[in-house]
């Protein structure tokens, strides 16, 4: 056999090292992959009751996780660990690493869908207002503080900002804070006529503190269009397989008696059931 040169050498050590990196890419480990391997999943929440949020004891609970749970299981996968993040740090969060899944029961809109993959909808809900206890302003909905000049409070990164917009609020109209204690802390201070949030997290706010009420639940609509929220699980678009397994759980699971029963305990019911499709949502249907 020929000595070796350094010139063919270095050749055989490069062609040695493109094996590898190719069969490591070959090999690429999958977050489903991962999460199945590892037993758990971290997920990125914001502390929203009923929607996803932790109990007194500091467990995540909530519409959200209590699916999410369930599905994991069929997956294989025991434990869901929630990261709490403001909500309009949930979609940088997931994109960062921070966490896997965002399960917080988020809106599925065009602009989001931009930047995540959705499963199919869990469910939907319409919208409602914090106000002071007998609404001293008068403050419905969105209609009434562009008619009246007044002030709503709108968690950052939440739809019922653009909603408020389409309704015609102005850009001094609209607070923007970033947590849902903010926007309850703004009414209770007189700085803002009333807080916009769906419907059943203000039914929640409302039933812990004498001080507000909810204004009357409302579906927002616009030039005939109707704007109900139906929210999801969201994905970093590269991670298909989870998506797709979830969304084969979810479609076994949502909307048997075992599932209306499972979120029966967070205020949901067969009202609150999706209409649409996640295509539908990121089309603007």
């Amino acid at each position: 056999m020929q000595n070796e040169t350094p010139i063919r050498r270095l050749v055989l050590g490069l062609l040695g090292a493109a094996v590898l990196v190719t069969t490591g890419l070959a090999h690429a480990q999958t977050t489903l992959e991962k999460i199945q391997k590892q037993g758990y999943v971290r997920v990125g929440f914001a502390n929203e009751a009923p929607f996803a949020y932790a109990n007194a004891s500091g467990q995540l609970t909530g519409e959200s996780p209590a699916v999410f749970t369930h599905v994991m299981k069929q997956l294989g996968v025991k434990a869901v660990d929630g990261v709490l993040t403001e909500w309009g740090a949930l979609i940088p969060g997931l994109k960062a690493g921070r966490f896997d899944v965002i399960v917080a029961s988020m809106y599925i809109t065009p602009k989001r869908c931009e930047q995540v993959s959705f499963a199919e909808p869990t469910y939907g809900v319409g919208e409602a207002l914090i106000v002071k206890t007998g609404n001293p302003d008068g403050v419905s909905d969105y209609a009434d503080a562009v008619a009246k000049d007044k002030k709503i409070a709108f968690v950052a990164g939440t739809a019922e900002i653009e909603h408020g917009q389409l309704a015609g609020m102005t850009r001094q109209q609209q607070m923007v804070v970033p947590d849902f204690a903010a926007a309850v802390a703004a009414v209770k201070a007189g700085r803002v006529s009333a807080a916009a949030f769906t419907s059943l997290t203000a039914k929640d706010l409302a039933a812990k503190d004498e001080t507000i009420d909810r204004a009357e639940p409302f579906t927002f609509t616009h030039e005939n269009k109707i704007y109900k929220g139906e929210g999801s699980f969201g994905f970093r678009p590269e991670d298909t397989s989870l998506r797709d397994a979830v969304n084969a759980e979810l479609g076994k699971f949502i909307g048997t008696q075992e599932h209306l029963a499972m979120t029966a305990e967070f205020g949901f019911d067969k009202s609150n059931l999706p209409e649409k499709t996640t295509a539908e949502h990121c089309a603007g249907g």
